[in-house]
């Protein structure tokens, strides 16, 4: 039994068994995406009774009789690592009629989106003119800047997932500020984040150099004896 006839008779069996069937048959198309992408695989469901999946398109087509401007409330469940785990669908029945095609009854169709549960964060940081200076991820040491003063780092976080990243300055201690944080909060998609920390470089403290004093006044100077034979 093909997914579609079989979907239709699930819903005709839920809208009431041992009635006659209503005369209208509604053709409804669910398009499940994340992102831009198409989704296949996603479950749907009507009254916790599973309907069918998404194919390789991301699509789900279902034929049920019903009423004109009945609400059916689908429920659609992500595939797992994409949320939200399962959300409810409104789909109204209703009647849409091609231009082309003779009048051809197309349905109706909704767009459901199944985004990734966590994102992929591409972070450089930038610290100008300051090369190896450890980055510290969770209070541990991840990656260095290079010689053109730059860390290149990928992350994988749950949406809108903060990155504090701090720059530990222990081995250079004239630069300021001292073991900065740069925090980062993550956006809803794929994406990279630039974040520049600049230095001021404080003086070397002076090195005083003290010279021995010599006791004032005049000085002894020893006399020289010339020895004489008798």
């Amino acid at each position: 039994m093909s997914t579609r006839r079989f979907a239709s008779l699930a819903i005709f069996g839920l809208l009431g068994c041992g009635e006659p069937p209503p005369p209208s048959m509604y053709s409804l198309t669910l398009r499940v995406q994340s992102d831009t992408r198409a989704m296949p695989g996603a479950v749907v469901l009507y009254r916790d009774r599973e309907l069918g999946r998404t194919d390789n398109n991301g699509t789900f087509v279902l034929q049920t009789p019903g009423v004109e401007g009945t609400t059916l409330n689908l429920t659609v469940r992500c595939p797992a690592g994409f949320s939200p785990a399962s959300q409810e669908v409104p789909v109204m029945l209703r009647s849409t009629l091609s231009l082309g095609d003779g009048g051809r009854n197309d349905g109706t169709e909704t767009t459901v989106r199944c985004p990734p549960s966590q994102r992929i964060a591409a972070v450089v940081v930038r610290t100008p003119g300051h090369p190896n200076l450890p980055i510290v991820y969770n209070g541990r040491e991840i990656t260095r800047t290079d010689l053109q003063g730059v860390a290149h780092m990928l992350f994988r976080v749950n949406t809108g997932e903060p990155i504090a990243l701090r720059i530990d300055t222990a081995q250079q201690p004239l630069l300021r500020p001292q073991n900065p944080t740069l925090t980062l909060t993550t956006r809803d998609l794929d994406d990279v984040y630039v974040a520049t920390q600049n230095f001021s470089e404080e003086a070397a403290p002076r090195q005083v150099v003290r010279s021995v004093s010599r006791p004032a006044g005049p000085q002894r100077i020893p006399s020289r004896r010339t020895w004489m034979p008798f």
